[in-house]
């Protein structure tokens, strides 16, 4: 079985990405050059989405944290002070 992972992105309905066979997903990611932009995995020649446990490894080589905080991070909605409001 054949794995490896490239970035993607899209530009004007494209899908673009770099030409690289990246083993992993951490190193396919520096490539990702516009915001919006992926990693896809090429498995035996076909491409498929990540699953769970790489969709976690994104996240983490994205943002730094892993999956589940930042969904927590997500769910935060911050508060505009009262004296903004009042104006």
């Amino acid at each position: 079985m054949a794995l490896y992972y490239f970035a993607a992105w899209s530009d004007g309905g494209c899908l673009l990405g770099c030409s690289h066979q990246h083993q992993t997903i951490a190193s396919a990611v520096p490539c990702i050059t516009s915001a919006g932009g992926y990693v896809i995995a090429v498995e035996d020649g076909e491409l498929r989405e990540l699953t769970r446990k790489e969709e976690a490894e994104f996240q983490y080589a994205v943002y730094g944290v892993k999956a589940e905080e930042q969904r927590r991070r997500a769910n935060v909605v911050p508060m505009l002070p009262a004296k903004w409001l009042l104006n």
